[in-house]
């Protein structure tokens, strides 16, 4: 599926590559999906989120999805940037983020997320 999206012309479709934006680094593609972003000759807040995510700066793209009042987007971005967070010891932040995503997660009944943040809130511990 990401071969085919980037071998599109997205124009200002490129919203289409936020999700695998947010998953570029652990699915190898980190590189292709940041030089394509970076090629698109055009600024949109979705562009400015997906290269943000490609770029692995997560939390940066949750803020601007909050410009946008893109609340999924935005909660999964938190969730992401409180992974990094963990992984640096930055417990304290990684917690904050966490609690804003599992927020959402919650009043959404997104039961998946939610278990995801939890394991990473109790990891975290």
């Amino acid at each position: 599926m990401i071969d085919e999206l980037l071998a599109r012309d997205l124009g200002l479709d490129a919203f289409l590559l936020y999700a695998p934006a947010l998953i570029a680094e652990k699915i190898g593609r980190r590189g292709q999906i940041r030089d394509y972003l970076a090629r698109l000759p055009f600024d949109t807040p979705w562009l400015r989120a997906c290269r943000r995510l490609a770029d692995g700066s997560f939390l940066e793209a949750a803020e601007v999805f909050v410009e946008m009042d893109h609340l999924p987007p935005e909660a999964l971005a938190r969730l992401r940037g409180a992974e990094v967070l963990v992984s640096e010891g930055r417990r304290p932040e990684a917690d904050a983020q966490l609690e804003r995503a599992l927020a959402f997660f919650r009043s959404v009944g997104a039961t998946r997320y939610l278990r995801e943040g939890e394991a990473l809130l109790a990891a975290a511990s």
